[in-house]
């Protein structure tokens, strides 16, 4: 007999002993949300957990430099708009001057309004994105696109790299341009490359000192960028059609992905409250039957 009650009182220690274990291993997993609580409990969920939640990452920080580049390309069709605008009313206040009715004075006083809108073209020429850096300074971000030298001429201040972002698979889209290709250079018909600015410039001067020929010329300058510009606008909506594709693919994946992983990690509440009660009544059976065998002995065992 003392062998029995001691063998009973052994098992019934050791089956206390799991029950608690497996209790607190559920309520462990209930206030975190998990069903793994570490990754020896179950290496090959913990190994998949782990790709997974890499593989998440690696997407939010595509997402990111995309994000930053759909901003960039906003600033950038914001300018050119405005640009756009302003050679616009350029060439319209050329074509005015080139009226033969017009005079020497009258000219000079539509040369002013032309100044202006040729320094806000400048101004424009040296946007910057919503983190400070220049939009057309290529990859020289900290430095104003254009500036004026000592003698009023425009010079470019930029460089002309490139750099290209991935968007999609083997398919990538330019993220830093230069001004000299947004504002590029004008062709005349006989050969003679001038640039952007020094056009508007030169259409300025012409203008102002009631030069015909240069007025005309200058008309013909302005039909040219704005055709260019209108061209740099395209690319920019172009990439940032690409661009938004690719977000919207990324984000579909994302979603996927994070299922998954929600899957195999998250813990099914239900089933795990379902499996804690019962858990919490083994265990206080398991106590019940501790005491009565705690409580045997061999007087009492003789007695009955």
């Amino acid at each position: 007999m003392k062998i029995s009650t001691s063998f009973l009182f052994d098992r019934a220690t050791e089956r206390m002993s799991t029950i608690q274990n497996k209790l607190a291993t559920t309520q462990a997993q209930l206030a975190v949300s998990k069903q793994i609580l570490s990754p020896s409990d179950a290496p090959d969920q913990a190994a998949a957990i782990q790709r997974l939640k890499g593989e998440v990452e690696r997407q939010d920080s595509h997402v990111r430099t995309l994000d930053v580049a759909m901003r960039r390309y906003g600033a950038e069709e914001t300018a050119l708009n405005a640009s756009n605008d302003l050679i616009i009313r350029l060439k319209e206040l050329g074509i005015q001057a080139a009226t033969d009715t017009l005079g020497l004075d009258d000219r000079k006083a539509i040369s002013v309004e032309m100044k202006a809108l040729r320094d806000q073209l400048l101004s424009l020429g040296n946007s910057r994105d919503d983190s400070g850096n220049y939009l057309f300074s290529g990859t020289r971000v900290n430095t104003p696109s254009f500036a004026e030298d000592s003698g009023g001429n425009v010079v470019y201040q930029g460089d002309q790299t490139q750099t290209r972002i991935p968007a999609g698979v083997e398919r990538t889209v330019q993220f830093t341009r230069a001004g000299t290709d947004v504002y590029s250079r004008v062709v005349r018909a006989d050969g003679e490359s001038v640039g952007f600015f020094a056009a508007v410039d030169q259409m300025i001067l012409a203008v102002e000192t009631s030069q015909t020929d240069g007025i005309q010329q200058g008309v013909s300058d302005l039909s040219q960028i704005h055709n260019n510009l209108t061209l740099s606008l395209a690319q920019t909506g172009s990439d940032q059609t690409v661009v938004q594709s690719q977000l919207d693919v990324m984000a579909e994946t994302t979603l996927r992905l994070k299922s998954t992983l929600s899957e195999i990690e998250d813990l099914d509440y239900a089933s795990a409250v379902t499996r804690m009660n019962k858990e919490v009544m083994a265990l206080e059976a398991a106590m019940g039957s501790f005491a009565k065998i705690s409580g045997l002995s061999l007087f009492n065992y003789i007695q009955n």
